[in-house]
């Protein structure tokens, strides 16, 4: 299949009037789980400066959010208008405003485009022309569509949510027994749990919720330590299998399995205390 240059979907660009805000994973927070969960704190995110320096000096920002869950691939967050700068706020000068003519393609355009460097607002000039059309989403991206047992990958912000509106996709299909990994991103330790209840991984993950350490001893030891803030900062959680039928009853040589695969035991790579 031939490819589409994303000049195609945005013709009338003048790349000298904008910058391209890559936006990447920032104090344990992924921008697409904040698009996802609240568009104008993702709006917020494009007023910010890096230490007081004019970083969006063109007229425009391109904002791009790194869509984690798929290698190179960038989720089109909005063209922006620079309204107007006061940098007596020294950390969010900008006043922005979305400009229409993007909208339609905000949360469904996704973009193919390899970007790896450190800085994340760079002039358009260099970049533009090499971005690749990947796929336009039928309807704007929503973490809270649920993805599939074998894709779960969900940081701790988005669980608060999912479990506060008690979103009756997930509650279903979170109602089965498995085996879960919770991965501390900010150390890469990791604990593996299993899920047994009557409401299977979703009881479960709702313990974490509410406490943020869902009673487990090395988890518990880092959250009295660290605090419940930490878990919404640095956690994630997927679902390593699940567990059904007569497999039911062999559900702890299951996690015993996962637990050795994963060293999760051992202090230096997990929080499993047996």
């Amino acid at each position: 299949m031939k490819e589409i240059r994303l000049k195609a979907i945005f013709p009338d660009i003048n790349k000298e009037d904008f910058k391209i805000h890559f936006a990447k994973r920032a104090y344990g927070t992924e921008p697409l789980d904040v698009f996802a969960e609240d568009f104008e704190e993702w709006k917020r995110w494009n007023t910010s400066t890096a230490f007081g320096r004019n970083v969006y000096n063109r007229k425009y920002i391109f904002s791009l959010i790194n869509f984690y869950p798929e290698e190179n691939t960038w989720l089109f967050g909005g063209v922006w208008e620079v309204v107007s700068r006061d940098f007596r706020n020294k950390n969010y000068p900008y006043k922005i405003e979305l400009v229409p003519s993007s909208i339609p393609f905000v949360g469904r355009l996704k973009i193919k485009y390899e970007y790896r460097k450190r800085t994340t607002r760079v002039k358009m000039d260099e970049h533009y022309d090499k971005m690749i059309v990947k796929e336009i989403l039928e309807e704007p991206y929503s973490v809270l569509s649920f993805p599939g047992h074998t894709n779960i990958d969900i940081s701790f912000q988005t669980l608060v949510r999912i479990m506060k509106n008690k979103n009756k996709e997930w509650m279903l299909a979170l109602s089965v027994k498995g085996i879960y990994l919770i991965t501390d991103t900010k150390t890469g330790k990791v604990y593996v749990g299993k899920a047994d209840g009557t409401q299977g991984v979703w009881q479960r993950w709702r313990d974490y919720y509410r406490n943020g350490h869902g009673n487990d001893q090395g988890i518990r030891e880092l959250i009295e330590r660290e605090g419940y803030e930490y878990a919404i900062e640095n956690f994630r959680f997927s679902l390593l299998e699940v567990v059904a039928g007569l497999n039911e009853q062999n559900i702890n040589s299951r996690e015993s399995h996962w637990k050795n695969v994963l060293l999760s035991r051992n202090e230096k790579f997990g929080y499993n205390r047996n």
